[in-house]
């Protein structure tokens, strides 16, 4: 019984440390990855928008429907 509980112990240590190693070094490529390849920032464009009818509306979402259907 008791090589059994050390197996058991010893095992779940190893999986335990291999996975705090992972998330160590996981958190670090990211911290490294941001500082050193930043994300470039778009300028927001504004959106333009018509305003239209409630028809127009009800036009669109039978069109977007019906294509969506024939796929």
């Amino acid at each position: 019984m008791g090589v059994g509980l050390t197996i058991t112990v010893v095992g779940m240590l190893v999986v335990f440390s291999f996975l705090a190693l992972l998330v160590v070094f996981s958190r670090l490529m990211s911290v490294i990855i941001v500082k050193f390849f930043p994300e470039a920032e778009e300028p927001e464009k504004p959106v333009r928008r018509t305003v239209g009818s409630a028809d127009t509306d009800v036009a669109v979402a039978i069109a977007a429907v019906k294509a969506f259907t024939k796929s």
